[in-house]
């Protein structure tokens, strides 16, 4: 074979041509998969362009007529990458509404679209038209409408990729929860960011829902001309355009309506209301009128403003203008004017003084709370046409710092109440007698007088007499000059003196009349004399279980002392007692029957002889006389028992020593009993005791 090599293997051009061929093919197959990832991306965007528009298909044609299917997602032969809307810029007008002209509109040089019926210029072909408006919501890239935070404030730039790392869909709707009133920034809207950041041009609108049932989304742009408030459960629509009016400005629904019915409430949040322009009436329900601002009627022309017979509540400053009349009711038909504030009539201004004229009574009451109205009138004179009558505990008052007088008639005055002259003024009465039929008072730190000196006239008072008071602070002293005589009354009742609790000093003797008592009351007071002799002309008794107690000087009891039935005479105290010397006789008991008593001595007794050298003698009664202890007679002295009686003499088992000669009475004898007699002498013949046998 021509040119073929040797050894059988092809030439090397072949081989050249081989590769090209296949590397054809691969450049081929990749451009391929190029423009088929293209078209797939195509139709993700015109699927997210669907989704965003509400691209469908449309109803049925008239007459119930179905349109021709739709065309399947893969291209065919021949539109490979025709696009199936018209623009992507007439794919957004059809997106915000304006998809009957745009889609319907077929590019220069370009085939009419197979979908697309003649001679219905207003009907889209499949792919153009609308169905209802369905949004995804959240934050995530691709989403229809994006969900906002809760926040007070918040800002989205969406000429950048500020919502969240992504593009900026036309919608925005509030989130599932929210705690207070959000305002929202759109900025920088006429160079929004599209799709793969592209801008657009033309007019597109905005959507912002607030899906809150309480709160209020404000929405400004960046002018920040004009804030829309969408209230809770509503939306609003704006407009923005590329280079049309003002830049990156939203352009709200026209605030210009034909006639507008509201069916529940109408509130205005900020701007006028103005009503100047038109002729027509303004009527209200049976609803309250709330006017929180001035209400000002034209004086152009002279309106009128006339209320209904209910109530008319003015809460602010009511002025009624110039030369202009105020009547309530008419003559006979007047109705009650209560004015609850001050009342001025004219002005402290030179020259706006006016006149008051009342044809009727005056009646004048104090504030409901009780607390007392007063009436102030002007410096001028004024005439009481009738009897003045000043109300019960109410007073007539001259000014204290003024000159004015108060002069009567020669008609009797009476005064019914109390008299109160105040300041340094004097009050002085004719030569007439002054009667005081009331209680009399002298102020603080004011002199009464009677007279003057060695010519003051009799004071006399027939009621008690009080010097200070019994507050604390209130007692004050009283300096007498002269003597003071205190009388009883001629019906016999006794007059008493009575003192306070501190000292009385009696400066003169003291004399208590014939018959009268000097008494000191129940309690610790302590009666106390001078170095002088206290003379007590009569008893001296000591009440209850008081006691009387002395200095350590000596006591002399001139008179008789007695103690009373079951009382106690003690002298000092165990180990510590003094002396008690009796140079009297001294009784224990008496001699009455049933008056003796006992004597206990816890101690000696010792009875002595005075120093006169005569002896003293002790005498028992009759009765047993008990010696606990040994009994011992002096020296030279006798234990005698009476030689006339029939007492007897008894020892005990003890010895009985007998020192001196015992003399038996003649006819008397010794008798023993059976015992014996011991003689310690001898016993012979010649011993007058003991004798021999």
């Amino acid at each position: 074979m021509p040119g073929a090599a040797k050894n059988g293997r092809p030439p090397f051009i072949q081989l050249v041509s081989g590769l090209v061929v296949l590397s054809m093919v691969v450049v081929i197959v990749y451009m391929y998969r190029v423009i088929d990832s293209l078209h797939r991306e195509q139709q993700v965007m015109r699927g997210q362009l669907q989704q965003l528009v509400g691209v469908g298909r449309p109803a049925p044609l008239a007459g119930g007529a179905p349109w021709p299917p739709a065309r399947a997602a893969s291209p065919a032969a021949g539109e490979f990458l025709e696009p199936h809307a018209e623009t992507v810029a007439e794919a957004v007008a059809a997106m915000h509404g304006d998809q009957h002209q745009s889609l319907d509109r077929p590019r220069p040089g370009a085939k009419e679209h197979p979908h697309r019926v003649r001679g219905r210029p207003d009907v889209p072909h499949a792919e153009g038209r609308r169905l209802g408006q369905i949004y995804t919501t959240g934050t995530a890239a691709g989403v229809g409408c994006f969900t906002m935070t809760d926040q007070a404030t918040e800002s989205y730039d969406v000429s950048t990729t500020a919502c969240f790392g992504s593009e900026c869909p036309d919608c925005f709707i509030t989130p599932a929860t929210v705690s207070q009133d959000i305002t929202l920034t759109i900025s920088n809207c006429a160079s929004a960011s599209w799709i793969r950041s592209q801008t657009r041009s033309g007019v597109w609108s905005y959507m912002f829902i607030n899906s809150d049932a309480t709160y209020t989304v404000s929405v400004t742009d960046s002018t920040g001309a004009v804030t829309y408030k969408v209230p809770p459960s509503s939306y609003v629509q704006a407009w923005c355009t590329s280079s049309l009016g003002t830049a990156n400005r939203f352009i709200f629904p026209s605030t210009t309506l034909p006639t507008l019915s509201v069916d529940n409430g109408l509130t205005v949040s900020a701007g006028n209301f103005d009503h100047s322009s038109s002729s027509g009436t303004f009527q209200t329900g049976s609803g309250d009128i709330t006017l929180n601002g001035n209400v000002a009627q034209s004086t152009s022309s002279a309106y009128t403003f006339e209320t209904s017979t209910g109530a008319v509540t003015l809460n602010g400053a009511t002025t009624v203008a110039d030369n202009t009349a105020f009547t309530v009711g008419s003559s006979t038909a007047g109705g009650a004017s209560t004015f609850y504030g001050a009342v001025n009539i004219g002005g402290s201004a030179s020259g706006a003084s006016v006149a008051t004229t009342i044809y009727g009574d005056i009646t004048q009451n104090d504030h409901g709370s009780g607390v007392a109205a007063t009436l102030s009138t002007a410096t001028g004179a004024h005439s009481l046409g009738g009897d003045v009558t000043i109300a019960s505990g109410k007073d007539l008052t001259l000014v204290s710092t003024g000159s004015g007088m108060f002069t009567t008639g020669t008609g009797q005055i009476t005064l019914n109440g109390d008299v109160s002259q105040s300041g340094a003024t004097a009050f002085s009465t004719g030569t007439g007698a002054v009667s005081l039929n009331g209680a009399t008072t002298v102020a603080d730190n004011t002199a009464f007088t009677v007279g003057s000196s060695t010519a003051g006239g009799a004071a006399t008072f027939y009621g008690a007499v009080n010097i200070g008071g019994s507050a604390s602070g209130a007692s004050v002293a009283t300096t007498i000059y002269g003597s003071i005589t205190q009388n009883d009354d001629s019906s016999g009742t006794v007059a008493t003196l009575a003192t306070g609790t501190g000292g009385v000093t009696v400066n003169g003797d003291f004399t208590l009349a014939a018959a009268k008592n000097f008494l000191m009351t129940a309690g610790a007071g302590t009666f106390t004399t001078a170095n002088g002799q206290a003379l007590f002309m009569g008893d001296v008794l000591i009440d209850s279980t008081n006691q009387f107690t002395t200095g350590s000087g000596t006591v002399r009891l001139v008179g008789n002392v007695e103690i009373s039935d079951g009382k106690s005479f003690t002298v000092g105290s165990a180990g510590n007692a003094g002396v008690i010397q009796l140079f009297g006789d001294t009784y224990v008991g008496g001699s009455s029957s049933g008056t003796s008593s006992s004597l206990t001595v816890y101690g000696d007794v010792a009875f002595n002889d005075d120093a006169d050298g005569t002896t003293k003698t002790l005498t028992t009664a009759t009765g047993l006389s008990q010696f606990q202890g040994d009994v011992a007679v002096a020296q030279d002295k006798n234990l005698h028992m009476h030689s006339g009686g029939t007492g007897t003499f008894q020892t005990g088992t003890g010895t009985v020593t007998l020192n001196g000669l015992v003399t038996v009475a003649t006819g008397m004898t010794i008798t023993i009993d059976s015992g014996t007699i011991s003689c310690t002498n001898d016993n012979t013949a010649t011993n007058n005791f003991c004798k021999a046998r």
